[in-house]
């Protein structure tokens, strides 16, 4: 009876949750999306965070050394919206990397970043939020809405009968989807600037391991709802692995390497880059 108590308990919180008011505005959450060649689908993206119902956030666009009209596109934003603040890097150093200039630079108390051909729900930041405060928890995680290339952000707020790509536990979880509490970068570190790709898993596996007998180091939550949607196309990094067979092998060799000198050395200024 105990068991069933605390499973109502619990059914009933999330209800309420989800039903409850809005967040209040006090916390500043920090959007970084790193950007390289992607001018096609900026546009959308940029859209999607702006028109967020929670208003206490910045936009930090890291530019990677586009090569295409990106920088220009998200330029134009930047002179409309003073929540928006775009870097241009000198050269291309790569995705993690651009991820890491964002958050070394934000102002947020939680984080969240999103890939450029991708796009967050009206409520994104202000459910992921929500779940962070009323649960005390340093990590948030939930699902993303699986969508066709060339659809745009208006057809995606039409309907809700996407396809749902679930963050099925700690460690399958969908990188959209996440909102971090800005010390955790500081205790665990930055992405590996290694990794040009699944520097999102390396860094889950050094959260929460690579399986259930490992050691969980941070708190978190999972919310069960679409927060993100999450483009399908030709160009998209997860894609040039799947058609590259050799590359998808190195990649997920190094990403392994990686997780596996932090856990031999510790996580430490010798083998990783620290938010201060």
């Amino acid at each position: 009876m105990r068991e069933i108590y605390h499973l109502f308990v619990f059914i009933l919180g999330s209800v309420l949750f989800l039903k409850g008011e809005k967040v209040k505005n006090n916390q500043k959450v920090s959007v970084i999306v790193p950007l390289y060649n992607y001018a096609k689908y900026i546009g959308y993206c940029i859209k999607s965070i702006l028109n967020q119902t929670y208003a206490n956030f910045e936009l930090i666009i890291v530019d990677d050394c586009s090569i295409d009209n990106s920088y220009k596109v998200s330029r134009q934003f930047e002179k409309e919206d003073k929540r928006v603040k775009i870097i241009k890097l000198d050269k291309n150093y790569g995705y993690s990397k651009a991820k890491n200039e964002g958050i070394i630079i934000s102002q947020g108390e939680y984080i969240i970043t999103i890939d450029a051909d991708d796009m967050i729900t009206k409520k994104s930041i202000e459910v992921r939020l929500k779940a962070a405060l009323k649960y005390n928890v340093e990590f948030v995680y939930a699902n993303a809405f699986l969508v066709k290339d060339g659809i745009s952000l208006k057809k995606c707020y039409e309907t809700n009968k996407h396809k749902v790509n679930k963050s099925i536990d700690l460690y399958n979880i969908h990188a959209q989807s996440v909102l971090v509490k800005r010390n955790v970068y500081k205790e665990y570190g930055l992405y590996d600037e290694n990794l040009r790709s699944r520097s999102d898993r390396e860094m889950w596996w050094r959260l929460f391991g690579k399986n259930k007998s490992d050691n969980i180091k941070i708190s978190n939550y999972y919310l069960d709802k679409c927060v993100a949607y999450y483009r399908f196309h030709r160009y998209s990094m997860w894609r040039k692995r799947k058609r590259n067979k050799i590359l998808d092998k190195r990649v997920i060799k190094m990403s392994e390497k990686a997780y596996k000198i932090r856990k031999k050395e510790g996580i430490t200024k010798n083998n990783t880059r620290f938010l201060d």
